[in-house]
């Protein structure tokens, strides 16, 4: 039986202070979408390639 999946999350703040040091500012909450889209995106990666239960 397969474990659900757990990322480690990142520190919105931390997020936020790498797009500033790329040059883009970007409000609490678009680096809170940002995450959660990236994170939905990973597990979605994560059970199509590396999930071997359905085998």
């Amino acid at each position: 039986m397969s474990q659900p999946k757990e990322i480690k999350r990142i520190p919105i703040e931390e997020v936020m202070e790498y797009f500033k040091s790329e040059g883009m500012e970007v409000t609490q909450e678009e680096a809170e979408a940002i995450m959660e889209f990236l994170y939905s995106l990973t597990l979605i990666v994560i059970k199509k390639y590396f999930d071997n239960d359905e085998e």
